[in-house]
């Protein structure tokens, strides 16, 4: 029997799993809209009231980023954060159907979610036999 509960358990066990790459993706849209608005790092540092050695670390996924600091990273960016965040989240409004997108830019994450998903099936339907 398919249990409905099992894909969002498992994406998101995946998610905590994998953590350190999904700190990558979400450092990586910080940098990228930082210089899209030309901002160095100095300027983000002050901005932020954080070092600049800091920012990069969380640009480079070296260190993952509190909810408070990023609150305080959208804000210096002069952004919200569903700009960030909006294809991390499934059923966002803005991408409706996320994994086929995501499949469809070549993304990682996704890839790696639609892998783990199948494989867990494959366990798990071999469990039931």
């Amino acid at each position: 029997m398919f249990n409905s509960n099992l894909e969002t358990v498992n994406v998101n066990q995946y998610i905590f799993n994998h953590k350190k790459q999904f700190n990558i993706e979400i450092g990586s849209k910080i940098k990228e809209i930082r210089n899209k608005k030309n901002i160095s790092t100095e300027q983000m540092a002050i901005r932020t009231m954080m070092t600049p050695s800091y920012i990069m670390q969380i640009e480079n996924g070296t260190n993952g980023v509190t909810l408070n600091k990023f609150v305080i990273i959208c804000n210096a960016l002069e952004i919200e954060p569903r700009e960030i965040l909006d294809e991390f989240i499934f059923g966002s409004k803005t991408n409706e159907d996320l994994m086929y997108n995501e499949l469809q830019n070549g993304k990682n994450l996704s890839k790696n979610i639609i892998n783990y998903l199948k494989k867990q099936k494959t366990e798990y339907n071999d469990y039931e036999e």
